[in-house]
């Protein structure tokens, strides 16, 4: 049976767009829950939203056919590369060269593809194991989506496993920290993390899961998905590209240009109870001594209990005082228990 947001998005194809309001007429139902269905269809990729403004916007299957119709005709680029012996600047190298293929972007828009795309290839290239990697771009004039894709044995596993740790959710937590490599005399382990904060879209698929960085709707996922081998990355970057680079890598370096401040969505590290256990505190705290500031985001967090504030705000703030935590989105109940926790920072720790 149909659920509801596939009976919208069927709605929307067979008229190849829509608006919201159209959505609510036909299904009678209430905008607030239309944008519901749509936010959910946009976050799945199977629609895509055009125009600003409530009267302007308008919902596009995510569909190359439809696409070239309201967008332009599209340009496209694909090979398979052998990892042995490749490089990352010569595989871009060849890309710039396709004639027309790069020409909708701008400045900032050939920065954030250069940066994304050989972090991600070197990554393929150095951790993956792969024989082979295939490389595939598709961009027209609104839009750039890349994909980097090997057989190799799934990011989140090699994580886990170099790093020792129980579960491949504790790979992927660790993993949007930042400074985390596998092979730290090759790496600073900053390619995904920086990736993820200047391309609008990125989704990384491997060993059963999908970790999903929307900076479009400003929000963080991880879902199941289906098992496969190797590691599947797709990016994509809204054309012009407004981005630059060097303000986000400018957010988390110091004076020194060196990489010292991580932000962590701390609803990411759940296990059901509400955050409030020490466990939990120090699993969201693993790995960060090396970073000279932390900010906390409680978006979407309803409460914290005593134990997991006072292993954040003072355990760990005496154990590391060169450490400057902040945070932010907290509700008036969180604040509360912050607050408290901060007033015993100078408390001796048992």
């Amino acid at each position: 049976m149909k659920t509801a947001r596939d009976r919208i998005f069927d709605f929307i194809k067979s008229k190849d767009s829509a608006s919201a309001a159209e959505v609510a007429k036909k299904f009678k139902i209430t905008r607030q829950a239309v944008n519901r269905h749509l936010w959910l269809l946009i976050r799945e990729g199977r629609l895509l939203r055009q125009g600003t403004g409530r009267r302007n916007t308008i919902y596009l299957p995510n569909e190359k056919k439809i696409l070239k119709k309201f967008i332009g005709a599209s340009q496209e680029f694909g090979r398979r590369y052998k990892a042995a012996g490749l490089s990352e600047d010569s595989a871009f190298t060849e890309i710039r060269s396709q004639p027309g293929l790069l020409d909708s972007l701008n400045e900032n828009g050939l920065e954030v593809l250069q940066y994304a795309f050989t972090e991600m290839l070197n990554n393929a290239i150095e951790h993956s194991g792969s024989r082979f990697i295939d490389v595939e771009l598709c961009v027209n004039e609104a839009s750039l989506a890349a994909d980097v894709v090997d057989k190799g044995i799934g990011a989140f596993e090699n994580i886990r496993k170099k790093k020792n740790l129980p579960k491949i959710l504790d790979a992927i937590q660790d993993l949007l920290k930042g400074k985390l490599t596998t092979a730290p005399e090759f790496h600073s382990g900053e390619g995904i993390f920086f990736t993820s904060k200047i391309v609008d879209r990125f989704v990384l698929s491997c060993n059963g899961k999908v970790l999903i960085i929307d900076n479009k709707l400003g929000d963080i996922f991880v879902e199941s998905g289906r098992k496969m081998k190797g590691t599947s990355v797709h990016f994509e970057i809204v054309l012009p590209a407004r981005i630059k680079p060097v303000e986000v890598f400018r957010k988390y370096t110091n004076e020194n240009f060196a990489f010292d401040r991580s932000s962590l969505n701390v609803k990411l590290f759940d296990t059901g109870d509400s955050y409030v256990s020490r466990s939990q505190a120090k699993r969201l705290l693993h790995s960060m001594e090396n970073f000279k500031s932390i900010e906390l985001d409680f978006t979407g967090v309803k409460t914290v209990g005593q134990a997991f504030a006072d292993e954040v705000f003072r355990v760990f703030k005496n154990l590391h005082p060169e450490i400057n935590i902040t945070y932010k989105s907290a509700n008036e109940d969180v604040e509360f228990m912050i607050a408290r926790a901060v007033a015993c920072t100078d408390r001796p720790l048992e």
